[in-house]
This record gives structure tokens, C-alpha cells and sequence, in this order.
């Protein structure tokens, strides 16, 4: 499945959780023909939600958008309730885009969660790339709950009163929820500041410009860099004649290991000291796994440093599962340890990682090209099945399977001139 980065009229949903502010996004699109599906996550924090999404969902409906309710199965959170349950809600939200074939996703973040965002951060010295707070167009950056999915949150410029005023114009009801009161999580908390303290909203604002032009720039030098250092192979992995600057460090590992979030920072330094060492010959670091080649291919230019998937993560071990075999559904796009999007054309369809699976694979015909790909690299491959039978790996496209990596869209979307990167 080919990956491509939509713009504001690809085919959308809506998250609508029957607050406020979804609520007036869900009126305010209703006629726009791009916006599909409303989305609902059913948290089941509270006795009322599961009649709550009903309610959402009947008036989502109303307006003709195509509902689907995902609920969340637990035992009771107790802590950590608002981050885990943000983890949840995207992971679901994803889930739901793919399924129904959807590239955009729309919420209904305003002003104020940006301010609201940015004074979290700034309590938790997330440094300045932090501090550049949330954009209103991106793709997955989210990952992997929203693989495959762009971010569009295009009233970031508005208020939430200029909703809630929006909501009395038009005598539209929502839900509120308790928990929007709750002292005891942050962004409660800091919504009471900021309400305080309008000049520190202002200059939380302000600033964020500031460093989303400083940030803009040092991505602009990454892409530079990548396209004067860079391969970005089709089978997923990342070759460089250099050592990335830190900062860069931190994308290509999770690009090349299907992972996301942070890696920290004194790590990532340590890492880049060491591959500029003479001897340094691999090391881990969040799921990526960086290897010296002096030479890794037989012809061509030279490249110094390899980054794939961790084979732990392959292989397994006491503390963490391997990947284990992923049935297809035929026609249904599915997601193969963070790395490729694999959809199968018919029944019958799995999926297994390579290691375990060469030495027969090196009989077969089909398979010769997988053998032009160093060892470390075809171990972490996915190969495709036909019942019991091998039919191709990686990404591929036949009659049965088609299978693109993820690692180049990922990157393409974050350093916007990456078009001329080899690949």
C-alpha cells in the first residue's frame, strides 16, 4: 500500500467524543463532502460514557456521517488515567482510520489546548523542540497508533469560547465532562493558570512561533544532510556514509525499527560518539539497531553505518515476545511491526519474520534476490505465506500481496525535501 500524504480535502473523519468542541466541528463540516466518518472512543471511565457515545453517535448520524464506537476493555485504570487513556483513544482512532480507508483524521484542538500543551511542557523542561508545541497538519505523528493516518487539527487558531459562542449561535447541546474540572490532572491545572494569566498564554503563544521557524530550519538542514549522506532502501532499512547529527539520530532509529516517541537524549550522544569511534562495529538503542558496513553492497557507493530493526525484537528472548505469524485479511490493510503495510488479494495470507525461515529459502528460486540482501537485514523481513507455502517477502507486489515499508514515508513527511533522497 502506497503511502501519500493528503491535503485538506482527502477523505476525513471527525473524532467526535460529544464535547464542546467536536461538537462544533461536527456541525460545522457536516455538509463538507470530504468529511465521511465520525469516529467515537468509549473510554469506559465513567458509568455515563457508554450511553454518552450512544448520544454522540445517534447525532453524528443525524448529520449523515458514517459512526463507528470503539470501546475500551479494561478492569479499571487508576493511575496515569489521562495518558493512557490518550494512548488508547489514538491507538483506536487508527485503527478505525485504516479499517474504513480513511487518511485524515480531524480533531477539534484549539488555542487553548496549544497554550494549555505548551505550559505542560514547559513545566516538564521537554527542551525546545517541546516547546514548538503541536502543528495543525501531520502525518502519524503519533506512532504507531496513527500509522498511515495524517493529523489535521485545523482550528488551532480559535478559542474554545469562540466554539462554545459557536454552539450557543447555533443552540447546539454536548456532553461536558467532570473530569474537565478535576484538579488532579495536569492540563486542568494549567488551564487554571493560563485563565489567570493572560499575558503567559500570550507569551507561551508567542514563542512557540518563534521555535516552530527554528525547528523548521534544523529539519530543513536534516534533509540536506540526508540527501548528501542518505539511502532510504525500499526493503525498509537506512544506509548512511556519516553519523547523523543527534537530533537526526532519533528518526532514522525509529524509521528503520518501526518504533516511536522519544529516545533519550544523553543515549543518542553516547551512540553518535561511539559510531564515530574507529572501532565500533553495532549497537541497539530504542528498538533500532545501527551496524558499521564498510562495504555493504558489491557495487556502488560506499556506505558506513546500517540502521534496521533490533534482532531481539525478531528473535525474542526472557523479556520480550518475537514477532509472531499475522494471519491477513484478504482486501483489509494490515500493519506489520511498525515497518509495512502489507494488504493480501486473497485468503490465505500470513506473514513471518525471515529468521528461521532462509535456509529453505535459499532453495527456492523466487527467493534469489532475497539473497542479494545482507544476512542481519533478511532476518528481520517479513516473508509472505500461502498456506505453507513461501511466495515472497519485503516489500513486493504480486498477485497475492502487496507490501510497501513504512521508514521512507515516515521520514519524507517529516523533512519535506527528501524527494531527491536515493531510494
Amino acid at each position: 500500500m502506497k503511502q501519500s500524504f493528503p491535503d485538506d480535502t482527502a477523505p476525513a473523519a471527525i473524532a467526535f467524543s460529544g464535547g464542546g468542541d467536536s461538537t462544533a466541528m461536527l456541525h460545522a463540516f457536516r455538509d463538507d463532502p470530504s468529511v465521511s466518518h465520525a469516529f467515537i472512543v468509549d473510554h469506559a471511565l465513567r458509568k455515563e460514557s457508554a450511553e454518552e457515545a450512544l448520544q454522540a453517535a445517534s447525532i453524528a448520524k443525524a448529520y449523515g456521517y458514517k459512526v463507528q464506537i470503539d470501546k475500551w476493555a479494561h478492569d479499571g485504570i487508576t493511575t496515569g488515567i489521562q495518558a493512557k487513556a490518550r494512548e488508547y483513544r489514538y491507538a483506536a482512532l487508527g485503527r478505525m482510520c485504516r479499517a474504513a480507508g480513511v487518511k485524515r483524521l480531524m480533531t477539534a484542538h484549539t488555542e487553548d489546548d496549544l497554550a494549555e500543551t505548551l505550559l505542560m511542557r514547559m513545566n516538564r523542561k521537554t527542551g525546545w523542540r517541546g516547546l514548538a508545541g503541536i502543528i495543525e497538519y501531520a502525518y502519524a505523528p503519533i506512532w504507531p497508533q496513527l500509522a498511515g493516518v495524517s493529523l489535521h487539527r485545523p482550528w488551532l487558531g480559535k478559542s474554545r469560547e469562540a466554539l462554545r459562542e459557536y454552539n450557543r449561535k447555533h443552540a447546539l447541546s454536548f456532553i461536558d465532562d467532570p473530569s474537565n474540572s478535576d484538579r488532579k490532572f495536569a492540563r486542568i491545572r494549567a488551564r487554571e493558570t493560563l485563565a489567570a494569566n493572560s499575558d503567559l498564554r500570550a507569551s507561551l503563544l508567542e514563542q512557540q512561533i518563534g521555535l516552530r521557524e527554528r525547528l523548521a530550519q534544523e529539519r530543513q538542514e536534516h534533509a540536506i544532510w540526508l540527501r548528501e549522506y542518505a539511502r532510504l532502501d525500499p526493503q525498509g532499512y537506512i544506509e548512511t556514509r556519516a553519523v547523523p547529527p543527534s537530533e537526526l539520530l532519533l528518526h532514522l532509529l525509529n524509521a528503520a525499527s518501526g518504533q516511536g516517541g522519544p529516545i533519550d537524549s544523553t543515549k543518542r550522544e553516547r551512540l553518535c560518539r561511539d559510531m564515530s569511534a574507529p572501532d565500533f562495529k553495532a549497537a541497539t538503542l530504542g528498538g533500532g539497531w545501527v551496524i558499521r558496513k564498510p562495504r555493504l553492497r558489491a557495487q556502488g557507493e560506499c556506505h558506513s553505518f546500517v540502521f534496521l530493526r533490533d534482532r531481539v525484537a525478531v528473535s525474542g528472548r526472557s523479556d520480550i515476545s518475537r514477532l509472531h505469524p499475522l494471519k491477513l485479511e484478504p482486501h483489509v490493510d494490515a500493519f506489520w511491526d511498525g515497518r509495512f503495510f502489507c494488504r493480501a488479494k486473497r485468503k490465505g495470507i500470513s506473514i513471518e519474520p525471515g529468521l528461521g525461515h532462509l535456509q529453505k529459502l535459499r532453495q527456492l528460486p523466487e527467493f534469489k534476490t532475497l539473497f542479494d540482501i545482507p544476512k542481519d537485514i533478511r532476518e528481520s523481513l517479513p516473508i509472505f505465506f500461502l498456506g505453507e507455502k513461501p511466495i515472497n517477502f519485503g516489500a513486493c507486489d504480486t498477485e497475492y500481496v502487496t507490501s510497501s515499508a513504512t521508514s521512507a514515508s515516515r521520514l519524507q513527511a517529516l523533512f519535506k525535501e527528501l524527494e531527491t533522497v536515493p531510494i
